[in-house]
């Protein structure tokens, strides 16, 4: 039991000066002693080589470590606080798996129902037990793993509301006078109607990944980055031809990102798409969290619509860019498998 000085209050409830008590603090049990050691290693490699633990990893698994110290006082097994062995004991990690399954270990309240998200951190909770057993070098009889799922997807229309929405909004302005981010917003929608890529495939597009028959680009070239199972294998690129209409709105985002570039100093960016004002930093190659907030920002508009229109949908308009990708792509393949 560890001792702290702690300030009596008086019956106003302020502070007294001068004041000192003794207030005991329960010592942490040995298990998560003995986890917090194991989780310093952890830090101090992700500090020197990234390479071996990734901020992204790192973040994991002190997330799984802030999780075990929640379970373990719910009641795990009766000799779970004992050692860190005994933590990672197989009735001691079902119990565990069993409370993240259930939400019981939610720093936040979430609304959230979507399956897949559940079996995602599953998976994850259960990586992260292993490489902390590894690393403490214990036993550890690894979990049957709930097979990968893919998000849901959505009714096709969404896709069409909202290439409907960004035509309305940028009928309200003189092509002349559209705000850069309009003609962002319409050019990049236009790729992904064409290509689908996720947002990491978007975020790396150059400049010359198109290619161009005058002044008009004709095509474009990306490497799919690999997922689940396809981890390791390396891509062919894949070279898609664009619309028509997409063509037309790439052009004119092309000349509106060679404006933007102009107003910068230093070198000149290869990324396809920039930040647009009123961003600060406008001119500088966006970011995936930058265009998925775009996204968002334009899903929730058009839920708005829907909403004022009083329009009954059996799911709303998706704000996660990859669910609307993955309905794009079911379309597709709907429509290669029938022609």
């Amino acid at each position: 039991m560890t001792l702290t000085t702690a300030r009596h209050l008086s019956a106003s409830g302020d502070p007294v000066t001068h004041a000192v008590a003794l207030q005991a603090v329960p010592s942490p049990a040995p298990a998560l002693r003995q986890l917090e050691r194991v989780l310093d290693t952890f830090r101090t490699v992700n500090r020197s080589n990234k390479d071996v633990v990734s901020d992204s990893r790192m973040q994991q698994l002190e997330w799984v470590a802030g999780e075990l110290a929640l379970a373990l006082p719910l009641g795990l097994t009766e000799s779970a606080g004992d050692s860190l062995a005994e933590l990672l004991a197989p009735d001691a990690v079902h119990a565990y798996l069993l409370y993240g399954r259930g939400g019981y270990l939610r720093s936040a309240p979430i609304v959230a129902t979507d399956p897949t998200s559940y079996d995602t951190s599953e998976r994850i909770r259960i990586f992260c037990l292993e490489r902390i057993a590894e690393q403490a070098r214990l036993p550890f009889e690894t979990p049957g793993l709930p097979p990968w799922r893919l998000r849901p997807t959505v009714c096709p229309r969404m896709a069409n509301l909202i290439t409907e929405h960004l035509e309305t909004e940028a009928a309200q302005w003189h092509e002349v006078d559209r705000p850069d981010v309009i003609v962002r917003g319409l050019a990049m929608w236009g790729v992904m109607r064409d290509v689908l890529p996720r947002l990491a495939e978007l975020e790396s597009m150059l400049l010359e990944d198109l290619t161009f028959i005058g002044d008009a680009p004709r095509t474009l070239t990306l490497i799919r980055q690999p997922q689940g199972g396809l981890r390791g294998k390396m891509p062919e690129p894949e070279t898609w031809e664009l619309s028509e209409d997409t063509r037309a709105r790439l052009n004119d985002w092309i000349i509106r990102r060679s404006e933007l570039i102009a107003r910068l100093q230093g070198g000149v960016p290869r990324q396809l798409w920039l930040s647009a004002p009123p961003n600060p930093d406008a001119g500088v190659p966006i970011l995936r969290r930058g265009i998925s907030k775009w996204y968002k920002k334009v899903a929730d508009a058009v839920q708005k619509e829907q909403d004022n229109q009083g329009v009954e949908e059996t799911n709303l308009v998706p704000t996660r860019w990859e669910t609307m990708r993955r309905t794009l792509l079911a379309r597709h393949q709907a429509a290669e498998s029938t022609a």
